[in-house]
């Protein structure tokens, strides 16, 4: 189970029962039970981990293929998830403010 921290009110957050989530412009926002407020993660935070996500489907392809020898395709897919899971917890969520 997924537990964030609200910026707002530092309440634990669990995301099966958060009180609303939605997505604006391709960015998962997400409100707190606790204190209302919605939060979401930082557009640039958002485009990097999406990048080491296609990185990690793409180095998974070429090793399922063998394209580009068989080191290669993992090393990618390794590389794209290290940027990922890196992203998700070294960038915090920050508090919406409707701009």
């Amino acid at each position: 189970m997924k537990m964030l921290q609200c910026p707002a009110c530092g309440h634990k957050v669990n995301l099966k029962q958060a009180g609303a989530t939605k997505k604006v412009n391709g960015i998962f926002m997400l409100q707190c039970a606790n204190c209302q407020q919605w939060s979401h993660e930082n557009r640039n935070a958002a485009v990097v981990k999406n990048l080491g996500l296609m990185l990690m489907i793409t180095g998974s392809v070429m090793g399922y293929f063998q394209l580009g020898g068989i080191i290669t395709g993992p090393l990618i897919a390794l590389i794209g998830s290290l940027i990922a899971v890196a992203t998700l917890f070294a960038v915090p969520r920050v508090v919406y403010t409707g701009i």
